[in-house]
């Protein structure tokens, strides 16, 4: 039940206020003072206040400037009442936060209507509230995947929600970490968690600077996308950039691991390049954005290879062909993936 303040020192008039104002089914304090109206608000809180300009202590505005002291992200409505109505009143009073000024003697129909007015702005404030509070949730979540532009786009529904998707041509990055099963029994399932999940902080951070999306986290590895849910213009070079940064990182760390004794993590990426369906698959129930198609497949093969490798990145032939970034490669020539039946041209990139 909404709590209402009464501040007016005229027993009459306060009488009169409380019992219209009660039988709309508000909670009525009142007060006739300025002082006790203030110790009042300290320990109590209040949906709405009533205040009369002038008591016989302080002026009621004092009261005034004591509700909107009070930190609140949705503000209490304060009408200031008086017998002494002017320009220049009316003034001071809204300029000092008051929501609006009734005159003596008072309208009862329009101090109803004006309360009920009130309150169906503060319901509305509120509901305003809850959906940035909830659009503010979404968008953390968001960004756990995909970058901030990317975040935008999708809460401005420019990205369908509906089942399906098109044909893009995209960059595909598969990362993935050597050795994490026996690291993982050798600290513990729990502490592995923590640690790879600081390390995949940071290399999704790397990830978005870069242009790239998070579409799928592998329990050891990252499946990232550059080109789709929305392309840049040169995707390839994105996703090499990103590469790059990503061993760059490794390396750092893995100097400062080396330092203090601890084992260094081993990793390895392979990129490529080419048409896949990009959209939602799965059903009314669930449903999960997905890429699909060979380029998909050949990034993970691609990525197969650095485990034998002396190269930590190596790249097929059309995202080094797109890719017009200073960086020195080695080609690797064609090779034979599993599963598929043609060879593929691939390059080892050094940092």
């Amino acid at each position: 039940m909404p709590r209402i303040l009464i501040v007016e020192d005229e027993a009459v008039q306060s009488a009169a206020l409380e019992a219209f104002v009660s039988a709309w089914g508000y909670e009525i304090v009142t007060q006739a003072t300025a002082t006790g109206s203030i110790g009042y608000l300290s320990t109590n809180k209040i949906d709405l206040a009533l205040i009369d300009l002038h008591l016989p202590d302080n002026p009621g505005i004092e009261i005034l400037k004591h509700i909107r002291d009070v930190d609140d992200s949705i503000p209490v409505p304060v009408f200031m009442m008086s017998a002494e109505d002017s320009p220049e009143i009316r003034i001071v009073c809204m300029s000092t936060g008051a929501d609006d000024f009734l005159a003596k003697p008072l309208n009862f129909a329009d101090v109803s209507m004006k309360i009920q007015q009130a309150f169906e702005r503060v319901s509305y404030k509120r509901q305003i509230q809850e959906l940035n509070a909830k659009l503010e949730k979404d968008k953390k979540s968001l960004q756990r995947y995909f970058s901030s532009d990317l975040v935008e786009k999708i809460l401005n529904e420019e990205l369908s929600t509906e089942l399906g998707g098109t044909i893009v041509e995209a960059s595909l990055m598969f990362f993935d970490i050597r050795g994490s099963t026996t690291m993982a029994e050798k600290i513990g399932p729990q502490a592995y968690a923590e640690r790879i999940s600081k390390l995949f902080a940071d290399l999704m951070d790397i990830i978005f600077e870069n242009g790239g999306s998070i579409n799928e986290l592998l329990g050891d590895g990252i499946l990232a996308t550059f080109g789709c849910p929305f392309p840049k213009e040169n995707d390839a070079m994105n996703a090499i950039a990103a590469a790059l940064a990503i061993e760059r990182h490794m390396r750092s760390i893995n100097n400062m691991r080396e330092i203090i004794g601890k084992v260094p993590w081993g990793f390895g990426m392979g990129i490529a390049t080419g048409r896949i369906f990009a959209g939602n698959i799965g059903s009314e129930r669930m449903i999960k954005y997905a890429v699909m198609g060979d380029a998909v497949n050949t990034a993970a093969r691609i990525q197969d290879l650095t485990k034998d490798s002396t190269y930590k990145i190596i790249v097929d032939e059309p995202t080094y062909s797109r890719a017009a970034v200073d960086c020195k490669a080695q080609d690797l020539g064609e090779t034979t993936l599993r599963g598929k039946q043609e060879s593929v041209r691939v390059f080892g990139l050094i940092g």
